[in-house]
């Protein structure tokens, strides 16, 4: 005789369900790591935009000869951010790596590997000596302090273009 009774059905499904617990716990724990992991490298993306940001208004500072701190302590500052940034790289990507076998997609891994491509690159260049750096970069470095020293910046470049096309 089969049991069709609601209050049996009830029990039934629920007893399943219960049973089924620690599968839905588990599965709940991948999914709110893959969310932890995620704002993890959002984390680390806006780190990254505000260490560029730092840099620009402090070397815009500099420039405008509006800074109120040392310039050299400034910039080993920025060079310690940049070099701390990088630290979590690598386990950043083995979190990725993990929630990827899980089979679930980190919606900002692009721009998180694009952050640490270039900050990499921005590294290698703080490190970089000027022997070290190759010569058409040096031309254009040469060119752009002595384009300074003329006053010839893009500002100035142009509202030169400005004057001649009125």
């Amino acid at each position: 005789m089969e049991l069709d009774n609601l209050s049996y059905r009830a029990a039934t499904a629920l007893v399943h369900s219960y049973a089924r617990e620690d599968e839905v716990a588990g599965a709940h724990r991948e999914a709110m790591d893959c969310r932890d992991c995620k704002d993890f490298l959002q984390l680390g993306i806006d780190a990254f935009q505000w260490v560029m940001r730092a840099d620009q208004v402090l070397r815009r500072a500099m420039f405008e000869g509006k800074a109120a701190f040392d310039p050299a302590q400034a910039e080993a500052g920025i060079r310690a951010l940049c070099a701390l940034w990088l630290k979590p790289c690598e386990p950043a990507n083995r979190w990725i790596s993990l929630q990827e076998s899980r089979g679930f997609k980190v919606d900002n891994v692009e721009r998180f590997h694009e952050c640490c491509t270039e900050m990499r690159a921005i590294v290698a260049a703080q490190d970089a000596t000027d022997e070290d750096m190759p010569e058409a970069i040096a031309r254009l470095q040469d060119r752009a302090i002595e384009e300074h020293r003329n006053g010839e910046t893009a500002e100035f470049v142009w509202s030169e273009q400005l004057g001649r096309s009125q």
